[in-house]
C-alpha cells in the first residue's frame, strides 16, 4: 500500500501557513526574537520563537477560543490549511469521514492552561477553577478537538515522545493507512508551551541556550547554531505542522496530486538516558535503517537531510556521527569516519531549528513540510548562526550561507526526543509514477 502527502499546513514563528514558513527558511530569516507577553523576571533566557498575532477567529468562535488551549488552536488552524492545500472539503462526512484518521501529537500538551489554572488556584481557591481545565489541558485534545472540528472518525490519537512526537504520529499514521485501519490521516504535532515556568524547568537543567539573555546583549536571531562550535543549548519555539496522507490510489482517484510520497519510517529506543543520545547516535541510526529497509533503499541513496540539529552540544554531536554512519551505509561511526575521508557522501543537510528554534512536538512536521517544499521547489534552505563549524561535521555538507538549488529525490527526516525515543521518516518525491 502505498501512501501520499498531498496536504501541508502550518504555523510557525514565521507566522500562520507552509508559505510563510516556507519563504522564512528560504530567505535565510529568523523567526528568533524577544519574548512577548510573558514575564520574565529574573530569568535568563527571555527570548524564544514565538507566533506572534495569531488570531484563529476565522475558524473558531469566540467561546470555542475560549476554552481550547492554544496548542489546539494551532492544530486546528494547520489542519483548515492541510486540508484546503490537498482539495479536501472543510469537513469529513459518511464514509470519508470514518475512513479518516487524527494522529496529532503535542510534547507537553496544555501546559500552558495547566501553569495558569494552578496560579488561580493559589491565588484563589479550587473554586475559581475552570471546569474547562482537563478537556483543554490534556495531551490528547488536539487530536480530539481537530477530530471534533473536521469530523474525522477513524482512529484518533495523540503521540507524546517529547520532541520525537511529530515523526511518530506521521509515522504511525503511515502505518495505519498501509495496513488499512485508515484511508488518508491527518498527522502531524504541536506544540504552546512558551511559559515562565516551562522555560526556568528547561533552563536549569542546562538545556537551553543562554547566549542571548538580556544579560550579556547577544541577538536573539543567532542564538540556535547547529553544528557550531559556540552551540550552548536550544532556544524554546512553538508553533505546528500537520500533513494530510492518503491512499495513492485514492487520492489519484479525485484528482489530487500527491507532493511527496512517504516510503520509510522507522523508530528505536537509544535506552540509555533520559536527555543525552546514545554515543555515536546508533538510536537514530537503527531507526533510520529501519526506514531505509521498508523502502528497499541504502543510506547512500538519500539526496538531502533535514536533521534534527537542536543546537545541543552533545545532541548535535552525536547526530553527526549517525548521519556519517547512514550516508555510508557503514557498521559504526568509526567506520563510517574512515568511509567518508574516501568519498564523500553526496547528501546535503539542512537545520530547521536554526531559523524558528525547536518547537519540540512539532519539530518533526515541520521539518518535513520544509523537506517536502525543498522537493517541490528544488531547492534546500539555509542552516543559519554556523559560522564556526564543528570540526566533527568533516566533509559531510551542511548547506549554510544561502539557499540552494538542488533536486531531490530522497530524503531523510529525523526526530528524536528527551527519553532516548528516535523517529526517521523517509521521503520521495513525487515524480508522477
Amino acid at each position: 500500500m502505498r501512501v501520499v502527502v498531498t496536504g501541508l499546513g502550518a504555523v510557525s514563528p514565521f507566522g500562520r501557513g507552509a508559505d510563510a514558513l516556507w519563504s522564512g527558511l528560504l530567505a535565510g530569516r529568523s523567526g528568533v526574537r524577544r519574548l512577548e507577553g510573558l514575564n520574565l523576571d529574573g530569568q535568563e533566557v527571555n527570548f524564544g520563537g514565538q507566533v506572534q498575532g495569531f488570531d484563529p477567529s476565522d475558524l473558531l468562535e469566540a467561546k470555542q477560543i475560549k476554552r481550547l488551549d492554544r496548542f489546539s488552536q494551532f492544530a486546528i488552524t494547520a489542519t483548515a490549511e492541510a486540508l484546503a492545500s490537498a482539495g479536501l472539503p472543510p469537513r469529513f462526512s459518511g464514509a470519508a469521514a470514518e475512513s479518516t484518521a487524527t494522529i496529532i501529537g503535542s510534547g507537553l500538551g496544555g501546559a500552558v492552561t495547566i501553569f495558569e489554572q494552578a496560579a488561580i488556584f493559589a491565588e484563589r481557591g479550587p473554586s475559581r477553577i475552570s471546569p474547562f481545565l482537563v478537556p483543554a489541558a490534556i495531551g490528547n485534545m488536539a487530536a480530539g478537538e481537530t477530530a471534533i472540528h473536521f469530523g474525522a472518525q477513524g482512529p484518533s490519537f495523540g503521540a507524546v515522545s517529547a520532541c520525537a512526537t511529530a515523526g511518530h504520529a506521521i509515522g504511525e499514521a503511515y502505518e495505519m493507512i498501509r495496513r488499512g485501519d485508515a484511508e488518508r490521516a491527518i498527522a502531524g504535532g504541536t506544540e504552546a508551551a512558551l511559559h515562565p515556568v516551562v522555560i526556568a524547568g528547561f533552563n536549569n537543567m542546562r538545556a537551553l541556550s543562554r547566549s542571548a539573555s538580556t544579560a550579556n546583549g547577544g541577538d536573539p536571531a543567532a542564538a540556535s547554531r547547529p553544528f557550531d562550535t559556540a552551540r550552548d543549548g536550544f532556544v524554546m519555539a512553538e508553533g505546528a505542522g500537520v500533513l494530510l496522507l492518503e491512499r495513492l490510489d485514492l487520492a489519484l482517484a479525485r484528482g489530487a496530486t500527491p507532493l511527496a510520497e512517504i516510503v520509510g519510517y522507522g523508530a528505536s529506543a537509544d535506552a540509555a538516558h533520559i536527555t543525552l543520545p546514545s554515543p555515536g547516535g546508533y538510536g537514530a541510526v537503527r531507526a533510520a535503517r529501519r526506514a531505509l529497509e521498508k523502502a528497499g533503499r541504502r543510506g547512500a541513496d538519500i539526496d538531502h537531510i533535514n536533521a534534527h540539529a537542536t543546537s545541543t552540544p552533545e545532541g548535535d554531536k552525536a547526530e553527526l556521527d549517525a548521519l556519517r554512519t547512514i550516508l555510508t551505509d557503514s557498521a559504526d561511526a568509526d567506520a563510517a569516519r574512515v568511509a567518508a575521508e574516501r568519498a564523500a557522501p553526496r547528501a546535503t543537510i539542512t537545520a530547521t531549528k536554526s531559523a524558528i528554534g525547536h518547537t519540540l512536538g512539532a519539530a518533526g512536521a515541520l521539518g518535513a513540510i520544509a523537506t517536502i517544499r525543498a522537493m517541490r521547489d528544488g531547492r534546500v534552505h539555509p542552516t543559519l548562526n554556523l559560522e564556526h563549524p564543528d570540526p566533527l561535521i568533516g566533509n559531510l555538507d551542511i548547506v549554510r550561507g544561502a539557499a540552494r538549488e538542488q533536486q531531490v529525490r530522497l530524503a531523510l527526516v529525523n526526530a528524536f526526543g528527551f527519553g532516548g525515543q528516535n523517529a526517521a521518516l523517509l521521503l520521495a518525491a513525487w515524480e508522477g509514477r
